[in-house]
C-alpha cells in the first residue's frame, strides 16, 4: 500500500465565520478573528466531510491515532491555532470557555515534541491557580501518556519525593504555577531542566497580565530566554480579553499575534428581580432583610430547585458565607456548599468534588471558581448582584454547560436600583462581547526589586548589564537603563538584600563572589599563574598571607562593568517574598464572648485602626465577618489579634485585598446612557445638554443602546423606571455620563458621577484634598460607580462645582502626589512595598513602626514612586479623572447643583447581605454557655486542698462550699487553667496576696454559684467580681451576665497597659 504524505499543518484550516446573529431571546458570543492570523490562512481551508482532511491529519502519526481513538473533531479555535502554533508562532489564543483552547495550544506542542524529538523538560504549562493545575493535569496525562510522553505536576503542595523524581526523570510537559516557575531558577539542577524548555503555555493570561503575579512571570520568561540563549515559544490562553493584540504583545514582545476564534457557543443572560408577595413581608422581618431582597432569595431557591448543581456567584468572601447561610436557613432541604479563597485547600477541593459528583445542589462561590476549573455538569450560573465587569461575567457564565456548543445560561438576581443598573449594562455588554481591556503598569519597581534579588539568589553574582538586559527585554519596562537597575539595587543594598559592586577594581579579589572568582581562576590557569588558596570570606585583611596580597587577579570580562550578589539577608528574604501575592500579615479575629477564633483580616484593615481598635477619627470600628457585625474592643499588635464582640449595628466588610473589583469606566458611563434611555422611553422632560465644539476624547456625545437592548425582566424595568421618575421629579435633572449633579445631604455632599469606581476614586481624593485645604481637617469618602459622597464639615455643593470647573487637569497628578502620602491608603501600601525592598522585615507589625517618618525618608525615591504607582493603578484612574476634568472644561460634561434625588442615595443591597445581628439576649446566652462550660478550681485557704469541677455542675455537687479535707469554708476560686497561680497565691506570705484570696473566698461563700460565674470572666479578679456582685441583686442572672460582659470588654481594652 502506498503511504500518503502527511499534510502540513500550515496548509489546513477551516474558514471562519465572522458574524453571529442575535435573536430576541438569546445573544451569541461574538469575537472577530485577528486579521494578522486569518489572512495567512484564508483560502486554504477545506470543508468537513467524509474522507476530507482536517488539521488533525497533519499531526504526528502517534498523536493523530490517539486523537482519532478518542473520536475528537477539530473545533474552530483548533482549526485556527494549530497550524500557526505548530509552525512556531507565538501569541494569545482567545475563544469562549469550553471551546477546546487547552488542546488548541497543547496538541501542536505535543506534535512538535514528537516530530522534532524535544528533550524533556520541553513544555511548561503555567496556570494561576492550583485548582487549574489539577484540572489541566487530569486532562493532559491520559493523552500525553498514550503517545509516550510524560506529564508532571509541580506546585507548593507537591511532595518532596515527586519533586526528586521530576529532576531525575523529567516530564516532557510540566504543569505548574507562576511562583513555582520562579522557584525553579534557584537550584542548579532545576535550571539545567529549564535550559531544555522549548515552549511555555500561560493559561488564563488575562488574569495574569492584569496582576503583579503576571508581571513577575513576564520577567521570568525573559530570564528563561536569557538562560536558554534563545527565544522560547510563548502561548497565552483566555476566554475574555478585550484587547488581544495588546496582550499578545505583552506576552510575546515583537512576535505576539492575536488568534481570536469564534465558537458555536451561546450566552444567555437575564437580569431578574422577584416581585414581593405577602410571605416576603413576613420573611423579611424574620431574616432582617428588605422585602425585595427576601423575594429575590426566594427566586434563587426556586432556580436551584429547578436546576440543581448550580453555581451561585457573589463578589466577596463575606457575601459567600452570608448567602450560603441564608440559603440553608430558608431552604434546609437544599444541599449548599461555600467556596472562597479564605477556606482551607482541602475544604475547597472537597466542595469542587461534591459539586462534580452531584452531592451538592448549589455551590456559593467567589472568583475562586471563576477561572477555567472544570466542576462537572453545571447547567445554571446565578450571579447575586452585579459582577461589576464584563470579563468577570463571561468567566462566570462560562462555567455553565462547559462544552463546545453549550449554552452559557446566567441569571443576575438583583433587588436594588444601583445593582440593577450595573447588572443590566454588564449583561448587555457581555452578550455583545464588549470586554474591558486588560491594563498593566509600566515600570512596576516592586517587580524589578523582586526579580533582582531572585537573580542574585540563583546565581550568587549577576553582571549589572545582564540584569539590565533581562528587564529591558520586558515590554513593561520601556527604556530601562543600568541607572534604573542601580536605583533599585541601592535601596536593596541598604536592607542587606544584595551587595553591589559598581567598580570591580576597587574590591580585592578575595572579596569577590564565588562565580566571579571561579572565572578569574580559569583565566589565571590558562596563563600558567599559580593560584593561591582563597581565604575564608571573614578573614581580616591583616591576617591574609603574602601570596594572596601579591596576586593581581584579572576581572572576568563578563563582570568588568560591575555586578551585584547576595548579602546577609538574601536567603531569608527569598523564603518570604518569592511570590508577588502581597505579603500581608494576617490578624486573628477572636470573639471576646466565646473566646473562639472566627477568622482573620489583612493588615490593610488593621492599619486603619489604633491600638484600641478605633478608626483614625476616634470612632469605634465595626466590621462584618461570616455574615455578622462585630465591634472591635482591642487591636493587639503583640498577639496579632483583634478582640471583637457581636453588636446589633450594621457595618461593612473589612478591607480584604482584591475583595471587591472596581466597576470599569465603560460600565459606569453606560449606566448614564441607560438612564437617558429610560428617560427617553418615558418621555421625561430634562434640561437640554449644552453641546460643545471641542474635541470629545471620551466619546460622551455617543448615544447608547435603547432600553430594549438590555436583558431586563418586567420587574427590573419597573424598578428602574420608578427610580428615574422619582429622581427627575425631585431634582428636575438626571445624572448621566454627560451630566454631573451635586446634592447637599444631611451628612455629606454627593457628586453623582457616572464614570466608574477608579475615576470616581481619583476625583473623590482630589475633592477631599481640596476640602482639607479649606477646612483644615481630613474628611471621609464613600466611592461608588455612579456617585462620590464627601463627608467633610464646612464645604458645600458650590465648592465642589468650583473645584471641578477651575482645577487644571494637568495639576491632578501633582496634587494627589502631595496629599496622598498622608492617607491610610498610602500607609499600608508603603508597608507592602517596604517589605519587598527590605525596608521592613517580614512579619513585623507596621503599626509598631513610624511609617510616616519612613514615608518622608523615601520621598522622591523609587520606593515612593512605586507606592503611588500601585495606588494609582489599583484604586484610582488619575489619567481618566484628568480627562473628565478636561471634558468639564470643554463643555462635554455639565455640572449642576440640584436638590437631593433618589439616585443620589447609596444602595441598600450591601446591607441586605448582612445576617440578622446579635441582640443583647443572644449575647448573654452565648456568654452564659461559655461560662457554664468553664472548668473551675476551689482551693482551701486553710489546708490547700483543691477541688475541680465544671461550673454547670456547681448546684449539683454536695458540700461544694466545704473543704473535703479539713471542712473549712474559706475556698478561693479561679479557672482551672490558673490553678498553679491560685495555689501560689494561697500559699503566699505576701499580705496583698492573702488579702485578695480572703476577699475571693468571702464572695464565693456569700454568693456561691454567682460568684463562681463572675470569677470565670476573662480579666475578672476578686475586686472586679466584688463590684459586680454588689451591683447585681441575687438571682438576677441577666444583669450578672451583662455586668461580666462589660467587665470583659473593659479588660480587653486595657489589658496591655497593666503591669
Amino acid at each position: 500500500m502506498a503511504v500518503l504524505p502527511r499534510p502540513s499543518l500550515t496548509r489546513i484550516a477551516r474558514p471562519l465565520a465572522r458574524h453571529v446573529h442575535l435573536s430576541s431571546s438569546t445573544a451569541h458570543l461574538h469575537l472577530c478573528p485577528d486579521e494578522s492570523v486569518t489572512s495567512r490562512l484564508s483560502g486554504r481551508g477545506v470543508e468537513r466531510g467524509a474522507g476530507m482532511t482536517t488539521v488533525f491529519d497533519a499531526l504526528h502519526p502517534a498523536l493523530k491515532a490517539a486523537v482519532d481513538g478518542r473520536g475528537w473533531s477539530p473545533t474552530p479555535v483548533q482549526d485556527l491555532a494549530l497550524p500557526a502554533l505548530a509552525s512556531g508562532d507565538e501569541g494569545v489564543v482567545v475563544a469562549p470557555t469550553g471551546s477546546g483552547k487547552t488542546m488548541a495550544a497543547v496538541l501542536p506542542l505535543l506534535h512538535r515534541c514528537l516530530d522534532e524529538d524535544w528533550d524533556p523538560l520541553a513544555i511548561l504549562y503555567i496556570t494561576p491557580l492550583r485548582a487549574l493545575n489539577r484540572d489541566v493535569d487530569r486532562r493532559l496525562i491520559d493523552l500525553a501518556e498514550s503517545v509516550g510522553l510524560r506529564v508532571g505536576l509541580r506546585h507548593g503542595d507537591t511532595s518532596q519525593s515527586e519533586r526528586q523524581r521530576q529532576v531525575k526523570r523529567p516530564p516532557h510537559l510540566l504543569v505548574t504555577t507562576p511562583e513555582t516557575f520562579q522557584l525553579m531558577f534557584t537550584g542548579h539542577r532545576l535550571r539545567a531542566l529549564l535550559r531544555t524548555v522549548q515552549a511555555v503555555v500561560v493559561d488564563e493570561v488575562h488574569d495574569l497580565a492584569a496582576s503583579e503575579r503576571g508581571w513577575q512571570l513576564s520577567v521570568g520568561l525573559s530570564r528563561l530566554d536569557h538562560l536558554c540563549g534563545r527565544r522560547v515559544q510563548r502561548i497565552g490562553l483566555s476566554a475574555t480579553v478585550g484587547n488581544p493584540t495588546d496582550v499578545a504583545e505583552w506576552l510575546a514582545p515583537g512576535r505576539g499575534k492575536a488568534m481570536v476564534a469564534v465558537a458555536p457557543r451561546e450566552t444567555e443572560l437575564t437580569v431578574e428581580s422577584e416581585p414581593p408577595e405577602a410571605e416576603d413581608e413576613i420573611g423579611a422581618v424574620e431574616h432582617a432583610l428588605s422585602t425585595r431582597a427576601h423575594a429575590t432569595f426566594r427566586r434563587l431557591i426556586r432556580q436551584v430547585e429547578q436546576t440543581p448543581q448550580a453555581l451561585v456567584f457573589v463578589n466577596s468572601r463575606s457575601d459567600a458565607e452570608t448567602v450560603g447561610q441564608r440559603l440553608q436557613t430558608m431552604a434546609p432541604h437544599l444541599r449548599i456548599g461555600v467556596h472562597h479563597g479564605s477556606l482551607a485547600q482541602d475544604t475547597r477541593q472537597a466542595m469542587e468534588d461534591n459539586l462534580r459528583s452531584g452531592e451538592l445542589d448549589a455551590l456559593v462561590c467567589t472568583s475562586s471558581l471563576e477561572l477555567g476549573i472544570d466542576v462537572g455538569s453545571v447547567q445554571r450560573v446565578i450571579q447575586v448582584n452585579s459582577p461589576r465587569s464584563v470579563d468577570r461575567m463571561l468567566q462566570r457564565v462560562g462555567r455553565a454547560d462547559h462544552r463546545l456548543g453549550g449554552l452559557g445560561r446566567g441569571h443576575l438576581l438583583v433587588w436594588d436600583v444601583d445593582e440593577l443598573s450595573e447588572a443590566a449594562v454588564t449583561a448587555r455588554r457581555a452578550m455583545e462581547a464588549a470586554i474591558e481591556p486588560v491594563t498593566w503598569r509600566t515600570r512596576p519597581w516592586s517587580i524589578a526589586a523582586n526579580q533582582l534579588v531572585l537573580m542574585a539568589h540563583a546565581h550568587k553574582a549577576v553582571p549589572l548589564h545582564e540584569a539590565t538586559s533581562v528587564l529591558a527585554d520586558v515590554p513593561q519596562f520601556p527604556g530601562w537603563t543600568q541607572e534604573d537597575t542601580l536605583n533599585v539595587l541601592r535601596v536593596l543594598e541598604d536592607g542587606w538584600l544584595v551587595r553591589v559592586v559598581e567598580d570591580p577594581t576597587k574590591v580585592p579579589w578575595w572579596r569577590w563572589p564565588a562565580p566571579v572568582w571561579a572565572e578569574s581562576v580559569q583565566m589565571l590557569e590558562k596563563k600558567g599563574h599559580a593560584v593561591p588558596e582563597r581565604p575564608e570570606w571573614n578573614t581580616p585583611d591583616e591576617e591574609l598571607p603574602d601570596d594572596v596580597l601579591a596576586l593581581q587577579a584579572p576581572v572576568p570580562k563578563r563582570y568588568a562593568k560591575g555586578w551585584y550578589g547576595t548579602a546577609g539577608r538574601t536567603r531569608t528574604w527569598v523564603s518570604n517574598h518569592l511570590s508577588m501575592i502581597p505579603d500581608k500579615h494576617a490578624y486573628r479575629v477572636r470573639d471576646a464572648v466565646t473566646r473562639r477564633t472566627i477568622g482573620s483580616v489583612d493588615e490593610a484593615f488593621v492599619l486603619t485602626l489604633n491600638d484600641s481598635g478605633e478608626e483614625d477619627d476616634g470612632r469605634i470600628a465595626r466590621f462584618v465577618m461570616a455574615g455578622m457585625t462585630w465591634r472591635i474592643v482591642d487591636a493587639d499588635p503583640e498577639q496579632s489579634e483583634l478582640l471583637v464582640i457581636p453588636t446589633k449595628d450594621v457595618a461593612q466588610a473589612p478591607t480584604w485585598l482584591g475583595e471587591l473589583p472596581p466597576v470599569p469606566q465603560e460600565v459606569g458611563r453606560d449606566i448614564g446612557r441607560l438612564r437617558r434611555a429610560v428617560a427617553a422611553d418615558l418621555d421625561l422632560p430634562l434640561p437640554a445638554h449644552e453641546s460643545s465644539s471641542a474635541l470629545d476624547v471620551l466619546g460622551l456625545g455617543q448615544d447608547g443602546p435603547d432600553l430594549a437592548a438590555h436583558p431586563l425582566d418586567a420587574t427590573c424595568r419597573s424598578l428602574l423606571a420608578e427610580a428615574v421618575i422619582a429622581h427627575v421629579e425631585a431634582t428636575g435633572d438626571l445624572p448621566t455620563e454627560r451630566r454631573m449633579t451635586v446634592e447637599q445631604r444631611d451628612d455629606a455632599v454627593v457628586l453623582n458621577s457616572c464614570h466608574g469606581t477608579l475615576i470616581n476614586e481619583a476625583l473623590g481624593q482630589f475633592l477631599l484634598a481640596m476640602a482639607s485645604t479649606k477646612t483644615g481637617s481630613w474628611g471621609r469618602l464613600v466611592i461608588e460607580a455612579t456617585r462620590i459622597s464627601i463627608q467633610a464639615s464646612g464645604i458645600g455643593p458650590e465648592d465642589v462645582i468650583e473645584w471641578l470647573n477651575d482645577t487644571p487637569p494637568e495639576a491632578l497628578v501633582g496634587l494627589l502626589s502631595v496629599t496622598l502620602p498622608n492617607s491610610r491608603q498610602v500607609r499600608w501600601r508603603f508597608a507592602e512595598v517596604a517589605k519587598t525592598f527590605g525596608i521592613l522585615r517580614h512579619g513585623v507589625d507596621p503599626r509598631k513602626i513610624n511609617l510616616q517618618a519612613l514615608i518622608g525618608r523615601y520621598r522622591g525615591t523609587v520606593v515612593m514612586e512605586e507606592v503611588l504607582g500601585k495606588l494609582f493603578h489599583e484604586r484610582m484612574d488619575v489619567e481618566g479623572a484628568a480627562h473628565v476634568l478636561e471634558a468639564i472644561h470643554a463643555g462635554h460634561i455639565n455640572v449642576r447643583h440640584t436638590a437631593a434625588g433618589r439616585l443620589g442615595l447609596s444602595n441598600r443591597a450591601r446591607k441586605d447581605l448582612l445576617l440578622p445581628q446579635w441582640d443583647n439576649e443572644a449575647v448573654r446566652e452565648r456568654l452564659r454557655l461559655r461560662l457554664m462550660n468553664e472548668r473551675a478550681a476551689l482551693c482551701c485557704l486553710n489546708c490547700g486542698q483543691v477541688r475541680r469541677f465544671r461550673v454547670a455542675r456547681h448546684p449539683e455537687i454536695a458540700d461544694i462550699g466545704r473543704c473535703r479535707a479539713c471542712g473549712g469554708r474559706m475556698l478561693a476560686c479561679a479557672r482551672e487553667g490558673m490553678l498553679s497561680m491560685l495555689e501560689g497565691w494561697v500559699k503566699s506570705e505576701d499580705e496583698k496576696d492573702r488579702g485578695r484570696m480572703e476577699k475571693n473566698a468571702q464572695i464565693v461563700a456569700n454568693r456561691g454559684m454567682e460568684a463562681v460565674l463572675a470569677l470565670m470572666g476573662r480579666g475578672v479578679g476578686e475586686a472586679t467580681a466584688q463590684r459586680i456582685l454588689r451591683k447585681v441583686q441575687r438571682g438576677d442572672m441577666d444583669r450578672l451576665l451583662e455586668a461580666v460582659h462589660e467587665a470583659e470588654i473593659e479588660y480587653a481594652r486595657t489589658r496591655r497597659f497593666w503591669s
